[in-house]
């Protein structure tokens, strides 16, 4: 039975070193300006916005 134990002790080291990549990659100081330009989506204006031909509906939106 030692070996579940040092096989669970494992698996939760593990998703730990995982969890602390994730945690690191998000909070690094390269996607900084990638988060706070996705911040700022619901602020920006109409003419930065992508242009779609007017008067047809969007692919989800039945006419």
């Amino acid at each position: 039975m030692e070996w579940v134990n040092f096989s669970r002790s494992l698996y939760t080291l593990a998703c730990f070193t995982i969890f602390l990549v994730i945690l690191i990659g998000a909070y690094s100081k390269k996607s900084k300006q990638r988060y706070e330009e996705a911040g700022m989506l619901p602020f920006m204006d109409d003419e930065h916005m992508p242009d779609s031909p007017s008067g047809q509906a969007s692919k989800g939106v039945k006419q």
